[in-house]
């Protein structure tokens, strides 16, 4: 099982979230993971393929035995609201730019996809625990407005949604 944790926060700080700070090496593909194992990086993340708008972030891949693996993509609140005119909490109504965000998740959910395909992804804010592919429910992913998810097609015929949400590569679909 795999799942794709796309958070747009988690942490406060990473250092002084500046490239220098990060790790010197580059990073192989592909990436090997041990049995029980939580693996970090520092990477960024560019909106719009600008240099002006690129973010911080921090990639966390966990394996753990018997259980799914996660690859969480996270965002300091830090490099928000030097970026963006932040307002907490973080919702699209009262942060418009965070549509570009979630934008930029889903396109790297469809790019991970393509490449790795996993059974189920999340968007949002502080949402790792909130579920996973077994639990999911139609009626979870309508009472949280703060997560968008992105599923495959399993999953979609599991829970009955084929035709619904918005069509996107590789036959997923967003809610």
């Amino acid at each position: 099982m795999k799942h794709l944790l796309l958070w747009r926060k988690v942490f406060t700080s990473m250092g002084s979230g500046k490239k220098k700070d990060f790790q010197k090496h580059s990073i192989s593909l592909p990436i090997t993971i041990e049995e029980e194992s939580v693996k970090s990086f520092y990477g960024s993340l560019s909106l719009h393929n600008s240099t002006k708008e690129e973010l911080p972030c921090l990639i966390t891949i966990i394996r753990v035995n018997g259980a799914s693996d996660w690859l969480d993509i996270s965002i300091p609140q830090a490099a928000f609201e030097k970026v963006f005119p932040y307002r907490y909490p973080l919702t699209t109504e009262l942060n418009p730019w965070l549509e570009k965000i979630n934008e930029v998740y889903v396109r790297l959910a469809e790019s991970i996809y393509h490449k790795s395909p996993f059974d189920f992804a999340m968007i949002g804010e502080e949402i790792s625990g909130e579920t996973n592919q077994e639990e999911i429910t139609i009626e979870l992913m309508q009472n949280k407005p703060y997560m968008t998810c992105v599923l495959p097609s399993p999953l979609l015929d599991r829970l009955g949604l084929n035709g619904k949400g918005t069509a996107l590569s590789n036959r997923l679909r967003l809610f």
